[in-house]
């Protein structure tokens, strides 16, 4: 097996462990709520997800990319100008990304933080970063256009 397909399957891996929980907690709800479309709000506290690691691109990248030499930034308005202070902080977005709303649903925090972030605190270390990086992508040849580095190091930096 070379290491290319290896690599594809340790992706395709770290995806479905990342994503069972999600699956598995919302097959438990629809079991349990009966399909009902009404039913009342949950306890966000009651959930158990104490972290969220996230990989990815620059849809999920709250601001890697301000800490490495790249092309791909996003750290100048009109960026960030829904965020708290109208502060651009890397997302590619204007707001906050889908990861925010989820770690925000879960109770684990408000917002994710990027890894490479030289301000992090344990805390943030214990309940979850991102690791995801604009202009990456699993071809290979995907960063190498934009200086980038692959996929590959951000589950690198996870080990």
């Amino acid at each position: 097996m070379n290491h290319r397909l290896r690599f594809s399957h340790f992706a395709l891996f770290i995806f479905f462990l990342l994503h069972f929980p999600t699956f598995f907690s919302k097959s438990q709800a629809l079991t349990h709520g009966g399909g009902r479309k009404n039913k009342a709000p949950t306890n966000n506290s009651s959930k158990s997800v104490s972290a969220l690691l996230v990989f990815g691109d620059s849809t999920v990248d709250p601001g890697n990319n301000n800490f490495i030499p790249t092309i791909f930034r996003s750290n100048f308005p009109p960026y960030g100008r829904d965020f708290p202070f109208h502060i651009p902080t890397g997302r590619f977005s204007n707001g906050r990304l889908s990861t925010d709303f989820i770690a925000s649903y879960y109770g684990v925090k408000d917002y994710v933080p990027p890894y490479l972030d030289p301000v992090l605190s344990i805390e943030d270390l214990m309940t979850g970063v991102s690791f995801a990086s604009a202009g990456s992508g699993f071809d290979p040849l995907t960063p190498k256009v934009g200086v980038r580095p692959p996929f590959n190091s951000s589950s690198i930096n996870f080990v």
